[in-house]
């Protein structure tokens, strides 16, 4: 279950952007969702969420792991592909999550590095937001990047 500081700094970043038009809150609980996702990677890697509010976003970037490498942490409901936006900067690694609203907690499916995200088939999954992406089935174990990152 997520912590009540971080489900507040969830509301409160909701908050912050909301009206913003690079915003784009396609379901509900949006901050609530990512937050679960990024508290369930932070935990595996030892790693806290950053939680200060930045009006201009995150610029894509969750996590700094050793040498800098940055981290996108994508979560959603109906987590069947990694998604990325066409034309957005990619970070050097991206983590897809599972969210569940019943426990409010997210489960880490697997992990692609952006340059291979980049390289990726594009689609509009029917929000007018063409994306690059890859099946959840095709990402590597999460595992292997705890091992590369441990090594």
């Amino acid at each position: 279950m997520i912590d009540e500081e971080v489900m507040a700094f969830a509301k409160d970043r909701s908050a912050l952007h909301e009206g913003h038009a690079s915003c784009r809150q396609l379901s509900e609980n949006y901050d609530e969702v990512g937050m679960a996702g990024e508290l369930a990677f932070g935990k595996m890697f030892g790693l806290m969420p950053d939680l200060e509010l930045r009006p201009e976003g995150d610029k894509g970037v969750d996590f700094r792991l050793i040498l800098g490498l940055s981290v996108d942490v994508k979560t959603a409901r109906k987590a069947y592909n990694l998604i990325h936006e066409v034309g957005k900067p990619f970070a050097d690694l991206y983590v897809l999550c599972q969210y569940d609203d019943e426990t409010r907690s997210a489960t880490i499916l697997g992990w692609e590095t952006g340059f291979t995200l980049r390289q990726a088939p594009q689609r509009d999954f029917g929000y007018g937001v063409v994306n690059h992406y890859i099946p959840a089935d095709r990402l590597r174990p999460i595992s292997e990047l705890r091992k590369k990152m441990l090594a």
